[in-house]
């Protein structure tokens, strides 16, 4: 069964909870956070994933992709050994529940707005 059951701008329903807004999701943990003004995503934001050890990371730039995300970002995962991935947030929510149901240890960082 998918974990993100739906994500429509501005929310996501995950195991029958709605959360409005940006999350992260850690295993069982799902975590609101702020996206910055510049559309950059801080590497500040992604150290508490990199923390958990994931196989892979999952990274939604929202429904249009105007999150950037910085290349010193891609490589403080990438040097863990971590594959990430990047898109907007509705191709990354299908790319999460793929990795999840195939019993992967996968994070992700999503933004629900543009």
């Amino acid at each position: 069964m998918d974990k993100i059951q739906e994500y429509k701008l501005g929310s996501f329903i995950i195991e029958g909870r709605q959360f409005i807004g940006n999350i992260k999701i850690m295993g069982d943990k799902i975590r609101y956070w702020e996206r910055p003004d510049n559309q950059n995503l801080p590497s500040k934001e992604l150290q508490e994933l990199i923390e958990f050890s994931p196989e892979f990371l999952v990274i939604g730039t929202g429904a249009a992709s105007l999150l950037k995300v910085p290349d010193q970002t891609k490589r403080a995962a990438s040097e863990k050994g971590i594959s990430v991935f990047i898109g907007k947030t509705q191709d990354m929510v299908k790319k999460f529940n793929e990795l999840h149901n195939n019993n992967k240890k996968v994070t992700a960082i999503l933004c629900s707005g543009s």
